[in-house]
C-alpha cells in the first residue's frame, strides 16, 4: 500500500488554473491535484540539484575538489 496524501489547499492564478484544467481535460493529467504533484515533486528535484551546485561550486572554490564529494552528494541528496 502506498504512502498517506496529505491535502493542502492552494491559491492560484486564474489563467494558469485554466492552463491546468485544459491540460486535465486533453488527457495530459488525471486531475489538478495530480498535476500539482508532479510539478511540486519536479520543483523539489531542481531545489535539491541547486543545492549540490552550491556545495560543489564552494568546495571547489576552497581548493578541495578531490575531498568530501561522496559527502556532499549525500547531504544534497538524503531525505529533506
Amino acid at each position: 500500500m502506498g504512502a498517506r496524501k496529505s491535502k493542502a489547499v492552494f491559491s492560484a492564478d486564474p489563467e494558469q488554473m485554466k492552463k491546468v484544467e485544459l491540460l486535465v481535460k486533453e488527457g495530459s493529467y488525471r486531475s489538478p491535484s495530480e498535476f500539482v504533484r508532479e510539478a511540486i515533486s519536479e520543483k523539489l528535484v531542481r531545489l535539491q540539484q541547486a543545492r549540490l551546485a552550491r556545495q560543489v561550486e564552494r568546495l571547489c572554490a576552497g581548493g578541495g575538489a578531490g575531498d568530501g564529494v561522496d559527502l556532499i552528494e549525500w547531504q544534497a541528496f538524503e531525505d529533506v
